[in-house]
């Protein structure tokens, strides 16, 4: 297995010096230094309380990397505002753990699992986040057309149409448009999201949990 580089940042030498140590278990673990930074995979967080500064701080690192889209955030906390979370996720953090309880083989399982794109949060925080995502589609997304799948209202109308088998001129009719205005509708769907054809269309509606 390629080598997992890890940056670590803490507000002290003491604190990173201990995260460091718990990571240096896992074998398949590379700690980089500040000038490497560019170059991590993930990035560990170690702070007595995480809000909005630490969350804007891995934001812009994330901008910064020579990766795209950039490291994966690790958060290891003793306090963290739920009110937080839907932001800690839009900055990159996938996973939250508890610093009473942050284990060596605990998180460098969360290191690991975070590469493969595995994600860990308290069940507080899994509940908060669902919250302010209801909140951010009832609020902000329907009344403009949109979903949190990035595909809009029209848009999941005619791909559920065209999932179902129907003709682009029987999709036309269901939805009172013109035969153009769905290939319209399709077309600007596949572009903006890097699609090929309706069938991938179809796919990436069912992956991201639009179409059951």
């Amino acid at each position: 297995m390629k080598p997992i580089r890890v940056l670590i940042q803490a507000p002290d030498p003491v604190k990173r010096a201990g995260i460091a140590a718990m990571l240096r278990s896992a074998e398949q673990i590379d700690i980089l230094t500040e000038g490497e930074r560019a170059s991590a995979d993930v990035l560990v967080i170690a702070e007595h309380t995480v809000g909005a500064a630490q969350l804007d701080g891995v934001r812009r690192l994330r901008a910064t990397s020579a990766t795209a889209p950039g490291p994966r955030c690790v958060v290891v906390t003793d306090r963290f505002d739920e009110r937080d979370t839907l932001f800690a996720v839009q900055c990159g953090v996938v996973s939250i753990l508890p610093g009473a309880h942050c284990t060596a083989g605990r998180l460098a399982m969360t290191v690991v699992g975070a590469v493969k794109g595995h994600s860990m949060l308290p069940r507080g925080l899994q509940s908060a986040l669902l919250r302010q995502l209801d909140g951010l589609r009832r609020d902000v997304l329907e009344p403009n057309g949109l979903t949190l799948s990035g595909l809009g209202l029209r848009e999941l109308d005619t791909i559920r149409l065209v999932a179902d088998g129907f003709r682009t001129d029987e999709i036309a009719t269901k939805l009172s448009c013109s035969e153009g205005t769905v290939k319209n509708v399709l077309r600007g769907a596949m572009q903006r999201l890097g699609l090929t054809n309706r069938t991938h269309v179809v796919a990436y509606a069912i992956r991201s949990g639009a179409l059951a």
